[in-house]
């Protein structure tokens, strides 16, 4: 729990270290948003400190490249910090739960100023170069734009502090929790030791699954119960609903004339896009033989920043004015649709539409331009549908297979269970694993032979029946131990039991325990750290300029 674990950091000056670090990497990370200069909105307010909105604005930055491809070109460490943040799981699709990510960024970068965290040394000013060279090994300028083009990274400058200025903090923070062996106790080590590197003798007993969920009656009564149980199973996340008009390109990109050594100059600055298969090898093509296509991506690029500009400084202003209908007359009917941040299907360059149909106010800024491939869209947000859950009959196919497949595993679960009691009773008496599973007396129920073998080894082994439920649970029990029942992926009940331990290598496990001691000690600050990011922010949750709280996602685990 976490009261248990966030006891056990508070006595550890290691972690504290560790923790304190981590702090001032938020800190350093936000830091070049930070700062409330006259004329600048407010997101919010943290406890009696104002948060600018471009704060809040920028930590959803960080985090974007904490967890997109950008995460490749920073310290391992940094990647991370953005597990801490994100509680090691997926990075969230709905809003809320995004929005809170940001506020628990903020909210670690304030703790760090609070207690004067120093931001570190800036030790990796000339690291950057050296991931991004050019077939010379110098520095290619073409081939850092393009990285942080593919990341829609707008601000290089915010990129390169968040590098610059993360890099020493978040290395520190990483050594320190891998030299923190105290956190696994001599006895967890050996336990764990003596399961990857003895040699194991393992029964199984399987029942094979012949009962399936169609054939489960499940009445209108038992539905409204389950779903009534489980509605957060059927949330939808918040959603936005706007009319739009689509403005091609072509009309643009018709008046445009391209100079060859504009065209020349995209070609050395882009030569990933001009590749092709040469005598051996693929290689950069020619100028002369892509000049025609180097000349059509500099018109199509021209034509869109053109039809951008003429939709931002003639059509919104129109629209605002008039009507979208008015605005866009000359491009068709405009056309309605409902945005979801978990589908972004069915646009050009449909993220950056979602990303900004996300951040308008439909009493504010109604009315934006965002650019596809080949047209722009003009977008007027009509409606902001908050999260909500769905009602049962938009639901009822779905809460039907699931109350149908829970009562499937509730019945599956308690015959394992009579099983296991009656099987546990026999082996207690000493008697072999085949004969007790004789005595269970229950049709179908099979024992395996005795399966030997070393965990650190037995990848080499496929053969195993039903070796993925097998292996992780092995690791878990002692001798003489028999496993709760297990539900395999078909269905079947799987029973494991641990009937012998035959002494392993001990240099082996010799040479292991520091590795096994760090990693066990990584796990444990993991998640006492990511806990303290969560209870950070729910400590002193944030409140709207308005003085309404935010619509922020719960934690994943309630904090006890």
């Amino acid at each position: 729990m976490f009261i248990y674990r966030f006891s056990r950091l508070i006595k550890s000056k290691l972690l504290w270290g560790f923790l304190a670090l981590l702090m001032v990497f938020a800190f350093v990370v936000a830091d070049s948003c930070s700062g409330m200069a006259g004329g600048q909105s407010s997101a919010g307010r943290l406890g009696e400190t104002t948060i600018a909105a471009a704060t809040l604005e920028n930590a959803g930055q960080t985090i974007q490249v904490l967890n997109g491809q950008a995460a490749y070109y920073l310290p391992s460490s940094a990647q991370v910090f953005g597990a801490l943040l994100r509680g090691g799981q997926a990075l969230p699709e709905d809003w809320p739960a995004r929005r809170r990510l940001n506020w628990k960024l903020v909210a670690a970068r304030e703790v760090g100023a609070q207690h004067g965290l120093a931001a570190g040394q800036r030790a990796a000013v000339g690291m950057l170069e050296t991931l991004f060279v050019g077939p010379n090994g110098a520095f290619s300028p073409s081939l850092y734009r393009a990285f942080l083009n593919a990341n829609q990274y707008s601000r290089p400058a915010l990129f390169e502090e968040t590098f610059r200025d993360a890099w020493m903090p978040a290395q520190v923070a990483t050594l320190a929790v891998f030299n923190a062996v105290g956190w696994a106790s001599p006895m967890e080590q050996d336990f764990t030791l003596s399961a990857y590197y003895d040699r194991s003798v393992v029964y199984a007993a399987t029942l094979p699954n012949t009962l399936k969920p169609e054939a489960l009656q499940v009445s209108e009564q038992e539905q409204q119960a389950w779903y009534d149980a489980n509605q957060e199973d059927y949330s939808l996340p918040e959603q936005r609903r706007i009319t739009y008009v689509e403005i091609p390109t072509k009309p643009f990109a018709e008046k445009i004339t391209v100079e060859e050594m504009d065209a020349m100059q995209y070609y050395d600055d882009h030569s990933e896009e001009f590749r092709g298969t040469g005598t051996n090898a693929t290689v950069t093509l020619p100028f002369e033989q892509v000049k025609d296509k180097a000349i059509e991506k500099v018109r199509a690029r021209r034509a869109i920043e053109e039809a951008l500009v003429y939709a931002n400084e003639t059509l919104v202003p129109k629209a605002a004015t008039e009507t979208l209908d008015a605005a866009a007359k000359d491009y068709g009917k405009p056309k309605t649709a409902t945005l979801r941040q978990d589908r972004p299907i069915g646009f050009q360059n449909a993220r950056d539409l979602l990303a900004a149909a996300f951040e308008m106010d439909v009493e504010e800024t109604p009315l934006n331009a965002v650019a596809g491939t080949d047209r722009v869209y003009l977008i007027r947000l009509d409606e902001v549908i908050p999260t909500h859950i769905a009602p049962l009959a938009e639901v009822k196919d779905r809460v039907l297979a699931d109350a149908r497949r829970d009562k499937l595993e509730q019945r599956l679960r308690a015959n394992g269970k009579t099983i296991r009691d009656a099987l546990s009773a026999e082996l207690a008496k000493g008697t072999a694993f085949d004969k007790a599973v004789a005595a269970c007396k229950v049709d179908g129920l099979t024992a395996t032979t005795a399966m030997t073998f070393t965990l650190s080894e037995v990848s080499a082994d496929l053969s195993l029946p039903h070796r993925a439920e097998i292996l992780p649970t092995v690791s878990t029990l002692g001798t003489k131990a028999l496993s709760e029942p297990i539900l395999t992926a078909g269905d079947d009940i799987l029973l494991v039991y641990v009937a012998e331990r035959k002494p392993g290598d001990a240099l082996a496990k010799t040479a292991a325990r520091t590795r096994l001691a760090q990693s066990m000690s990584f796990n444990s600050a993991f998640q006492i750290t990511a806990d303290w990011l969560d209870w950070n922010l729910d400590r002193q949750p944030p409140t709207s300029p308005d003085g309404k709280a935010p619509l922020l996602a719960a934690p994943t685990e309630p904090i006890e």
